[in-house]
């Protein structure tokens, strides 16, 4: 039976983000050779579709009308809904972001359909995911006709667009009215901070430093490189250690430093999907089984209260 893959793609202030393009290829892997369709929804999106079915080579749902300008569950959900359901799609593709995972269960029951989260790799007919705060990796096989399933961002490399012919795009006009609830508006987050996203090297601390007093540490050891800067898990933010700035992860920022230094983080879903396209990692913690230690390409098993310093005296000592 030929497979029929959807993607939903998300539009943020003007903009297709990148997990969209990592869904493109997230497709390509579930069907090579075959083009994904790909849905997007908003108030007036033919530009958009435009863009995206020339940078994508796909076929592009357009999906608009006044009641999807702002995300809001009830309205997407029933938008693809009406589409879909008659359509029977093999898999409905979304990423794993603040949108993407509360819109998939929704959609999963009014498809009859499994529901798979947190994807990072696909094997045959199985998708494999972390589980117990990173410790297992499960695979995953469903058993219904149709399979919505998350993404998680940076798993797969974005689409590079070819020299291929562009998309075609049907528009959809769709009205909704609900009195169950209305999204107001979108306030972006006053945590922001460029630092993180130009650094080269990324220090970042876990609850695993002990105490705040600690973070000391971890700003000497940052100090060392040009162009560096301090991240951190959400735990630590929530301590009030340090500013939500810092906080590096799902629901804080996605970086890919050159250097990425994971002090005393255990490796928990959440963070790992915010900087595990870092293109060397170097973690240090207590725990052997850490689930840091398994996409790391460093793994330093030591009380970085002990060892950091040692690491700070050598590195100044080798240059110069």
């Amino acid at each position: 039976m030929e497979q029929s893959i959807y993607i939903i793609a998300e539009y943020d202030q003007g903009r297709i983000p990148q997990e969209t393009l990592e869904l493109v290829s997230f497709a390509g892997e579930l069907a090579p050779g075959r083009k994904p369709t790909i849905m997007l929804l908003g108030r007036d999106m033919r530009e958009a579709a435009r863009e995206l079915a020339e940078k994508t080579g796909c076929s592009i749902i357009a999906i608009q009308g006044e009641s999807l300008e702002l995300y809001n569950e009830l309205a997407y959900r029933n938008a693809i809904l009406d589409l879909l359901i008659s359509r029977v799609p093999t898999c409905v593709c979304l990423s794993h972001t603040s949108t993407g995972y509360d819109l998939a269960p929704g959609l999963a029951v009014g498809l009859n359909a499994a529901c798979i989260t947190a994807v990072e790799a696909i094997h045959g007919r199985s998708f494999s995911r972390l589980a117990y705060s990173g410790k297992f990796v499960m695979d995953i096989s469903p058993s219904t006709a149709s399979t919505v399933l998350t993404v998680q961002p940076g798993a797969f490399k974005p689409y590079k667009s070819t020299n291929a012919a562009a998309g075609s795009i049907t528009t959809i006009d769709f009205s909704f009215t609900s009195n169950r609830s209305k999204t107001l508006g979108v306030k972006e987050s006053i945590y922001r901070d460029s630092a993180l996203k130009d650094a080269e090297v990324i220090v970042s601390v876990g609850r695993g430093i002990g105490n705040k007093d600690n973070i000391l540490l971890i700003k000497a050891l940052a100090e060392i490189f040009p162009r560096s800067a301090i991240g951190a898990s959400r735990s630590v933010c929530d301590l009030g250690w340090l500013g939500y700035k810092h906080q590096i992860g799902t629901t804080g920022q996605t970086v890919s430093p050159r250097l990425y230094i994971a002090c005393g983080i255990s490796g928990a879903i959440q963070h790992l999907s915010g900087m595990k396209t870092s293109q060397n990692i170097l973690a240090i913690n207590t725990d052997p089984h850490a689930a840091i230690f398994h996409i790391a390409h460093y793994c330093i098993v030591e009380d970085l209260i002990a060892f950091i310093p040692i690491l700070i005296d050598e590195y100044k000592g080798s240059s110069g």
